[in-house]
């Protein structure tokens, strides 16, 4: 990885970070801020972020977020499958899942504004941008359905994300190491404070 920069720093520079299961998450360091002489990162994932959901019985209702996809294995081996068909991969990445691959050639269902029911994803940067930043005037999420599969009776569904992605990390040498939610949860107003004296990061 290129060096952390110094406050406000645009730099691009590219990292794997790493969460605290050794997973890796291959991201762009889209800024990096100093915070009680710490450097962090806000990184945008490089392949398509993903999430996990798993369909009720209830037609009609919503899909429920999965807040940890890993414990679903079989079904993430069966989606990757359906994936790989598309010339696309599942990658089982640190902090969310992302999918590897070009997305324009692909059939997609696209579903706006899509509303998760159950577990909530641990916040990640991306809500923190969107609280400094964001009017009641900028578009809902857009999700697209990748694919789906079926284990045990349970019908699953891998969206992806089709709007920017942010996460928080802590910047070393060479490495970054990606917050678990309640370090994020405490560094909040700070890094709240930080991003509203530099616009240009906001979405």
């Amino acid at each position: 990885m290129d060096h952390p920069g110094d406050e406000g720093n645009t730099a691009v520079a590219n990292v794997m970070a790493a969460d605290a299961a050794g997973r890796l998450l291959h991201c762009v360091v889209e800024q990096s801020i100093r915070i009680q002489g710490q450097d962090y990162g806000l990184l945008s994932p490089v392949d398509t972020p993903a999430h996990l959901c798993r369909w009720p019985d209830d037609s009609s209702a919503e899909p429920e977020l999965i807040a940890d996809p890993h414990q679903y294995p079989q079904v993430l081996d069966q989606l990757d499958m359906i994936l790989q068909d598309e010339g696309l991969v599942l990658v089982r990445s640190a902090g969310l899942l992302t999918v590897a691959g070009d997305l324009d050639n692909v059939a997609l269902d696209i579903d706006p504004g899509m509303d998760w029911d159950g577990a909530e994803a641990a916040m990640d940067a991306s809500d923190l941008l969107h609280q400094v930043g964001a009017t009641d005037d900028d578009d809902l999420d857009t999700y697209v359905l990748l694919a789906s599969a079926c284990q045990e009776g349970t019908d699953f569904g891998l969206y992806g994300s089709l709007n920017p992605c942010f996460l928080l990390a802590r910047l070393g040498p060479g490495a970054a190491e990606l917050l678990m939610p309640d370090e994020l949860a405490q560094l909040q107003p700070l890094v709240e404070e930080a991003l509203a004296h530099d616009e240009e990061v906001c979405p």
